[in-house]
């Protein structure tokens, strides 16, 4: 999935989920994450491009990671707003890779491994498929926050104001 989808889907179900504002805006980091997280171990070598395509969606896009962090900021004492930053990053990051199940590549099943792989080859990343999805989801999500959405939106754009400022 292009990083487009992979945030409009994290910032969609957080959104449905009630997370406050620094969560939603926290799972729109986390939802890509994953990616970065490849993307920058890759730049320290000599091929780049080739050892991102050699390592990507491996090690990074195992869900346990990810489950973990959003369990951790579940149970530990953390202030409000530091909860909801944890829990947005984790939230975030498990959407990552639960919409890279739908892509045929897949994500590994265990953390070393790059021959257990689970996929259920929904679509490819930039395909008409991937669009159609995107939009559907989408108009899910619209129609399920219904008349929220504008003030949510509003809300979204007084905390990123708040935080600018600084």
């Amino acid at each position: 999935m292009k990083w487009m989808t992979h945030q409009a889907a994290a910032v969609g179900m957080a959104l449905v989920l009630h997370l406050p504002v620094e969560g939603v805006l926290a799972s729109c980091f986390g939802a890509v994450l994953p990616d970065m997280l490849d993307q920058r171990a890759a730049r320290f070598t000599r091929n780049p491009q080739r050892t991102f395509n050699r390592i990507h969606r491996g090690v990074t896009h195992w869900f346990g990671w990810w489950l973990g962090l959003f369990l951790v900021a579940s149970l530990l004492p953390l202030p409000p707003h530091g909860r909801a930053l944890v829990l947005g990053v984790g939230f975030g990051a498990l959407s990552h890779i639960v919409l890279d199940m739908l892509n045929p590549t897949g994500v590994p099943l265990h953390p070393f491994s790059r021959k257990n792989r689970f996929s259920l080859r929904l679509c490819s990343t930039g395909s008409v498929g991937e669009y159609v999805f995107l939009a559907a989801m989408l108009g899910c999500f619209v129609l399920f926050l219904g008349p929220r959405f504008w003030d949510i939106l509003h809300q979204a754009e007084r905390w990123a104001g708040h935080v600018l400022r600084f």
